[in-house]
């Protein structure tokens, strides 16, 4: 058994240790070498050194350093007049990393990706960059989507209130199958029909999902996954109980001779965003019996149209405060989903088709003061949206 069998075609003529790496000089064994065309030739036009970095060894990085040939192609017929010799299982036209590294990287970044991967291949000897990792995840084929029994839909937000897009996920695996922008159901409707082994779709109570799975997939079962359920539960419970705090009973007063008096428990200081949606709920209503139409609302107040709709329509700030601050991401939504006996889903969308979700972005909680609401009229104050609009444009990383 050979200790490296991909340099099995390299004669090594020195090997160096410094303090970092090892050093390995190399010429290829061969005295001819063959053309793309397929003819063979031995006339030598000319030499380089080319580096290749390999997988580590004994904790120190290995180097190849590989003296090349250039060669003469001897076939008239074809369009290369020189052409650099290639060794099968060891170099690739302009890489600088053996295969059996690219392997080994290519696994850390699917297992950790940038900056966490870049840090445990520098712990096993490999320097390797967060954008390198991330070139090579992202340069592996798309695996095969198969056949899904159990399907998960659902929208996540581009940007909140303008730009929606829709995801769908495998249940059974968990894993992302396809993303498209809208939440129409004709698009729904059409990958259906391409996947007719689909048997049961979990979806949330959006009218267009579920049209466009009774079009494309009218054999699958439709059902409500449980985050929907509870949400839409705890939304009426919260609305019902804000409704009616107004015939909560004073407390009875307590005797002045009463020696020990309990302590006040004090209510939690309000969010800002609640403060900042009960303003605009008192602004827009304002407007709206002075009798300003909605597009006129959302221009004075630098509001969206669907906000400033939201607004209006809902009778007390009350009404608003719970939908705003009930977010989170699509992948907690969905990771929740068809566990357990499934629940059939209404066919009848929710009186209100605001809903507000957090940014798609895996493993990222933020605060809800940055979730919820909009910003102030004539200030963006997102802090998500405003590092946005700050950053600069990067040209993409050569090869």
């Amino acid at each position: 058994m050979e200790l490296f069998p991909y340099l099995s075609a390299l004669l090594i003529e020195e090997v160096e240790r410094r303090p970092d790496k090892v050093v390995l000089r190399t010429r290829v064994r061969a005295a001819s070498g063959s053309c793309r065309c397929g003819q063979s030739s031995a006339r030598v036009h000319g030499r380089y050194i080319r580096k290749l970095r390999d997988v580590a060894v004994g904790g120190l990085g290995v180097v190849i350093e590989l003296r090349i040939r250039r060669f003469r192609c001897e076939n008239t017929a074809c369009t290369a007049v020189t052409f650099a010799e290639q060794i099968v299982g060891l170099t690739t036209p302009h890489s600088r990393q053996t295969p059996l590294l690219r392997a080994v990287l290519t696994r850390i970044g699917l297992a950790l990706a940038g900056r966490a991967g870049a840090r445990l291949a520098s712990a096993v000897g490999i320097t390797a960059g967060k954008d390198t990792l991330l070139r090579l995840v992202r340069a592996l084929p798309e695996p095969e989507v198969g056949e899904v029994e159990v399907l998960g839909v659902d929208d996540f937000a581009f940007r909140k209130g303008r730009h929606y897009g829709t995801v769908l996920i495998d249940m059974a695996t968990h894993r992302p199958l396809h993303l498209y922008e809208g939440r129409e159901g004709e698009d729904l409707a059409a990958w259906l029909r391409d996947h007719p082994e689909v048997k049961v779709i979990c979806r949330d109570r959006s009218s267009g999902y579920a049209e466009g799975a009774r079009i494309g997939a009218p054999q699958a079962e439709q059902v409500a996954d449980r985050y929907h359920l509870w949400a839409n539960l705890g939304q009426a419970v919260e609305k019902t109980v804000n409704g009616h705090r107004s015939r909560l009973a004073e407390p009875p007063s307590q005797p002045a001779d009463t020696p020990d008096e309990p302590q006040v428990v004090r209510l939690p200081t309000e969010l800002k965003i609640v403060t900042r949606l009960r303003e605009q709920h008192a602004a827009a209503h304002e407007l709206w019996q002075q009798g300003m139409s909605k597009a006129g609302i959302g221009r004075k107040l630098g509001l969206h149209q669907a906000t400033v709709r939201k607004l209006v329509n809902a009778p007390s700030a009350d009404d608003v405060v719970p939908k705003a601050c009930s977010g989170r991401t699509s992948s907690t939504r969905m990771s929740a989903t068809c566990t357990g006996a499934g629940t059939m889903a209404s066919e009848t969308p929710p009186s209100s088709t605001a809903r507000f979700r957090n940014r798609a972005t895996p493993e990222a909680s933020w605060p809800s003061n940055v979730i919820c609401g909009s910003a102030a009229p004539g200030a963006d104050t997102h802090p998500i949206r405003g590092r946005s609009l700050r950053r600069s444009a990067r040209s993409p990383h050569g090869s």
